[in-house]
């Protein structure tokens, strides 16, 4: 379900993607544009309820995150789940699971599973800061983080779930012949479901194909414009961050290329429709090319950029699971006042995959 808010904070919606704390947005000491509403130090670990690091994440506990910025916080001990509410926003969390829970079903991927310590709940800061509508500034000559929220910009926030169709996504193929319906590449895209291996049934944009041509780009794309806060020729900071749901292994190996490790995600904003095109350079066979620069695999391109492989985090377990990618675009909008974003798979395994998209939150901030 799209959910947008057009706001002179950023308390309203979904900011941010977990990242390690060690890869912070920005600096402590920048803070003109941001106003910071707590601060945790990692050295002055002197209690039960301090901060401390859980693989590169800080662990803050998590009321004190929630309190810090406004939410209501209250302990289920039969269900043993975290409720986080604000007005009509909900997070739920529970103890050792590294999905939380927006709302009542959808799930959204922890860079560590919450922890209960002495009857003391920890989570990691940055994403569950994210989720709940700031950012976290990290000063590592302190070690102290904190959370901030923008102050008044003009920014527009955007979330995508496919809970109820493909809201406004278009889908499209490249690098492959023109005439591929008559060969066997099986391609489909819709909204779907998919069952991650922890039980949780999530929503998403469905993208499969049988890659024969080896070098096969599955995409899809969304136009931003006025409902979405955009004008004219203007400079914007975009911010992206998605989820991922795969089930190839990282060790796997497949056809001209691993199932993970030959398959690439790559993204980016951009002021024209992405589209095909025909190219009839290859061998006199027409062959659909993308209108974007987007690199060849695993090589950047000048308006896709690469952001890693659909390898899923855990190769031991066995199922789909979530994968968490972000990164930051800056763009100037066309005369129409337009924006479209793409993303997508450039595979070199040559074979049937199949991956999901969901989650998808952009935050843009005009700089105009």
């Amino acid at each position: 379900m799209l959910k947008r808010t057009i706001a002179s904070t950023a308390m309203a919606a979904v900011l941010l993607a977990p990242v390690l704390i060690g890869a912070p947005v920005q600096a402590i000491e920048n803070t003109s544009s941001h106003t910071v509403v707590k601060t945790f130090s990692l050295s002055a670990n002197t209690g039960e309820s301090s901060p401390y690091l859980e693989d590169g994440n800080l662990m803050v506990p998590v009321r004190e995150i929630a309190q810090g910025l406004g939410w209501d916080v209250t302990w289920d001990g039969k269900s043993q789940e975290i409720k986080l509410v604000k007005g009509n926003s909900i997070i739920r969390l529970v103890p050792n699971r590294i999905h939380g829970t927006i709302g009542d079903f959808e799930p959204f991927l922890l860079t560590t599973p919450v922890v209960l310590k002495n009857d003391i709940s920890f989570a990691p800061l940055r994403v569950l800061a994210a989720r709940m509508g700031a950012e976290t500034l990290w000063d590592s000559k302190s070690s102290m983080a904190s959370i901030a929220i923008p102050n008044e910009l003009q920014q527009s926030h955007l979330n995508f779930d496919f809970s109820k169709d493909n809201e406004g996504w278009k889908t499209g193929v490249a690098d492959l012949p023109v005439a591929y319906q008559d060969k066997d590449y099986r391609i489909n895209a819709k909204v779907d479901t998919v069952n991650l291996n922890d039980g949780t049934e999530i929503h998403g944009m469905m993208l499969s194909g049988m890659n024969r041509s080896d070098d096969l780009f599955m995409f899809m794309s969304k136009k931003l414009d006025s409902p979405a806060g955009l004008k004219p020729n203007t400079e914007y900071e975009v911010k992206l961050r998605f989820d991922m749901a795969t089930n190839e292994a990282e060790s796997s190996m497949g056809i001209g290329g691993g199932p993970a490790s030959s398959v690439y995600v790559k993204a980016g904003v951009v002021d024209r429709e992405p589209s095909v095109i025909e190219d009839s350079t290859y061998a006199n066979t027409p062959y659909y090319r993308l209108n974007l620069d987007k690199g060849n695999q695993s090589t950047d391109g000048k308006e896709v950029a690469l952001l890693g492989n659909i390898a899923k985090p855990d190769a031991e377990k066995s199922g789909f699971q979530l994968k968490t990618f972000e990164r930051s675009f800056n763009v100037r909008s066309n005369a129409a006042g337009e924006l479209y974003v793409i993303i997508g798979t450039d595979s070199g395994f040559e074979g049937l995959q199949t991956i999901y998209f969901t989650n998808i939150d952009l935050t843009l901030v005009s700089k105009g």
